[in-house]
């Protein structure tokens, strides 16, 4: 059999994924391990090698199930991620990785060993994430190594979880990171060094070594507009050859990631691919034979993934090389396919968590691309100067291996990376070596470092101007809704039918016509997001407020979009517009903004660029305001009204109303809770009423009108806040649902309990997106039925 392990590795990943579908207990898969080695043992001694294989696959799957049974039962019984004390601790434990730098704070990763809190110590084994913010009193960095021992006091932070009909994200995220859990310290003076634990001397110097080049990259790469910031070609550089992104600024993440060039900043086999490009030149012009530059490149690239600390993509594309360079040195005969299996499958029972992290799929996809599809593609390609053919040819069959994934997770259709890669790659692999000079160099000149950053920096601007040359080109890169699991199989099943020999003429032709099919299906998303009932679902945002009205038929209304005051978090692009993707949603109708304050208003800017938009509906505009002003640049092609009082709306059997504010309202105003617009809508004998942030003065003001307020369904007023909900206008409302909109833990202790006692005397049923997740709430224009997410998950 020329590829074993091939099935070996399949085997083992359907075992995985059986157990973490199915929650399997570690009984069953101990049982099909045993029986299936026993069966294995039995045919083979009988000279059915046959069947002896297809018993060892089956042993291997209970393998594999068992493993992840193994590793999740340990990881849900780890102390560290069964800690709940919600005030501050103090934790023990050993960094077992250098602090990661982000823009306004850096990341501390500790193996804990105990934790102290309330006058108790308890015991604990775990890995612990802890943030640090950057402080102006404390301006210097944490002068930390891997090794050290530390005492951190801080807080465990509630997973930002936001339940939305969707599959818990954060959890799996940890598990994929081997991480227990997460906390928050206030100050980097509530962390205190202890110790060196002497167990980490390797690990040690390799992270006093990368320390050392991070703070010569700073010196060297210095902000003009922010002094004693890096610059963003720092940043970009420190990505390049340490894996470290967290300085990059997200509006250039965001632009690579558009473009399809973000790959290029992952430490992964396109690293690798240039550092075996670069050292096997430099080995031939020293004439080195090729048996001493495997061992060469094989020293090299464990020494690298210990300078960037086992980066996971760099760690996997490193056991997948070394496998590689370990067989061309003890056979003649190595086949790609046979070590990129042995690796996936000891990768994976190391850690199962990682079959479902998108790093893991991304690598092993593109990886099985190139190797499937690349020789194939070559053929019809002329030999071109300079390996452009062989650049090409890999970007293509790489692309064609995470296209579907890629359209799935990202919900981006990128054809541009084509392009853009041909420029892309080659000044990369010119920018990694220069920078593998400047490393060194750094040490011994600072002159010859200086000149050769100026260098480095004049490629990376370069490099991040190629990235914006497609940019007019639209239907280069766009966004999608989520692809249907059916086509996105058939693709890959139609994709592999092409591997078939060429005498099956017939089944490829078939299986060129379904690719194009499922291919057509994945760039054009031509399905249907109709609905039968007039359906209003409150999205869980945090604390903010964001609600899609979807009326039957296929036309949407969003409301807000909720947003955060401070930090680089988008609830649009993150929340929010995943969300409508689910959904099947590719257009908004109406886009309603009902006053400019960020927990409103900032998560819109993203759903305006993500989505085609019909009509945009305001109040009125908030005075230089930087985010409205973002909003308002997506929105320059769409209609705009200004809806007041008197505003009515009709959709079908749907009427929407607007009952505040006033008419006579300047167009121009700040941010005003009580100048929020309050819609009110009726379906058949059904009403929502939606009143925004509005407080007891606007309600006194709404009720003064005799305005129609009975509605079955009521959006508790600012979140839930004292300041609103007055007993006459709740009187008046007499709802039978009510729902709050508001961020678990929040800082302003919303939902007020004087208000939700008043809502519980009324008598109406409380949903809440902090307890309940997103709520959907659907009206057949005579009875309404009630769906949370809670209730799913």
């Amino acid at each position: 059999m020329a590829f074993p392990f091939l099935f070996l590795a399949v085997a083992l990943t359907i075992g995985i994924w059986l157990s973490s579908t199915f929650s399997l207990p570690p009984g069953p898969p101990a049982l099909l391990l045993a029986a299936g080695l026993a069966c294995a043992w039995l045919f083979f001694a009988l000279r059915k090698n046959a069947a002896s294989f297809i018993f060892l696959l089956l042993a291997t799957a209970g393998l594999g199930a068992g493993v992840y049974s193994s590793y999740d039962a340990r990881y849900e019984r780890n102390p560290v991620h069964l800690f709940q004390q919600s005030a501050y601790a103090d934790f023990y434990g050993t960094l077992y990785r250098s602090p990661s730098p982000g823009l306004d704070r850096d990341y501390l990763y500790l193996r804990v060993e105990k934790i102290v809190y309330q006058n108790k110590e308890e015991r604990a084994r775990g890995n612990l994430r802890v943030s640090v913010p950057h402080s102006t009193e404390f301006p210097s960095r944490l002068d930390l190594t891997t090794g050290d021992v530390l005492k951190v006091s801080a807080q465990l932070m509630p997973l930002r979880e936001y339940r939305n009909f969707n599959e818990p994200f954060s959890k799996q995220f940890l598990k994929n990171q081997l991480l227990h859990n997460l906390a928050a310290t206030k100050s980097p003076l509530l962390v205190e060094k202890i110790k060196t634990n002497r167990a980490y001397v390797l690990l040690r110097w390799m992270s006093i070594l990368r320390q050392k080049f991070q703070r010569r990259i700073e010196q060297n790469f210095v902000s003009a507009e922010t002094p004693g910031q890096m610059s963003l070609e720092g940043a970009v550089f420190e990505a390049l050859v340490l894996g470290e992104r967290g300085r990059m600024d997200p509006a250039a993440t965001q632009s690579l990631q558009k473009t399809g060039l973000f790959h290029l900043f992952a430490l992964s086999g396109g690293h690798i691919a240039i550092i075996f490009f670069l050292m096997f030149t430099l080995l031939k012009f020293l004439r080195v034979q090729t048996r001493v530059s495997y061992v060469l490149l094989i020293v090299l690239l464990i020494f690298y993934s210990l300078l960037v600390e086992g980066r996971a993509s760099f760690l996997r594309a490193t056991i997948m090389s070394v496998a590689f360079l370990l067989g061309k040195l003890f056979w003649k005969d190595v086949h790609l396919l046979n070590t990129i299996s042995l690796s996936l499958f000891f990768l994976l029972l190391f850690n199962p968590f990682q079959l479902f992290d998108l790093g893991f799929q991304l690598t092993f996809a593109a990886t099985l691309g190139i190797i499937l599809f690349m020789p194939k593609v070559m053929k019809f390609l002329p030999r071109l100067p300079l390996k452009i053919s062989e650049t090409f040819a890999m970007s293509l069959t790489a692309q064609a291996g995470v296209f579907p994934l890629i359209a799935g997770a990202f919900h981006r259709i990128i054809f541009s990376g084509l392009a853009l890669n041909m420029i892309g790659i080659p000044l990369v692999g010119l920018i990694m070596a220069v920078g593998y000079i400047f490393l060194p160099v750094s040490f011994l000149s600072g002159g010859m470092a200086k000149l050769l950053a100026i260098a480095i920096a004049f490629l990376i601007k370069v490099f991040m101007l190629s990235t914006h040359l497609l940019d007019g080109v639209h239907f280069l890169s766009y966004r999608i809704p989520t692809p249907p699991l059916l086509v996105v199989t058939g693709y890959f099943l139609f994709l592999l039918l092409f591997l078939l020999p060429a005498r099956a003429r017939k089944i490829k032709w078939f299986s060129g016509l379904g690719f194009a099919a499922c291919f057509s299906l994945l760039i054009l998303y031509p399905f249907s997001s109709a609905v039968k009932n007039f359906t209003v679902t409150f999205i869980d945002v945090g604390q903010g407020d964001s609600i899609l009205i979807e009326f039957p038929g296929r036309k949407k209304m969003l409301i807000d979009g909720g947003g955060l005051p401070v930090g680089t978090f988008d609830v649009g692009e993150s929340v929010v517009s995943p969300f409508l993707w689910n959904k099947g949603i590719k257009r908004i109708d109406m886009l309603v903004l009902t006053h400019a304050h960020p927990d409103h208003l900032n998560g819109l800017t993203a759903v305006a660029g993500n989505f085609r938009i019909g009509e945009f509906w305001e109040v009125g505009s908030p005075p230089e305001d930087e985010k409205y002003a973002e909003l308002k640049k997506n929105l320059l092609a769409v209609p705009q009204k200004r809806v007041v009082e008197g505003f009515v709306f009709r959709e079908g059997q749907v009427t929407i109303e607007a009952l505040f504010p006033k008419s006579d309202i300047p167009p121009v105003f700040p941010p005003d809770n009580d100048r929020s617009l309050v819609l009110r809508m009726s379906s058949g004998k059904t009403s929502f009423l939606l009143p925004a942030d509005i407080g007891v003065d606007a309600e006194q003001e709404i009720l003064g009108k005799g305005a129609e307020l009975k509605s079955q369904v009521f959006k508790s007023p600012h979140h839930g806040s004292r300041s609103s909900s007055s007993a006459p206008f709740l009187k008046s409302v007499a709802p039978e649902i009510i729902v709050i909109s508001v961020g678990r833990g929040n800082l302003y202790g919303l939902p007020h309990p004087e208000i939700l006692e008043r809502y519980r005397e009324s008598g109406a049923k409380i949903c809440r997106t902090d307890v309940d997740g997103a709520v959907e709430i659907a009206s057949d224009g005579r009875k309404l039925s009630v769906r949370t997410a809670a209730q799913k998950y």
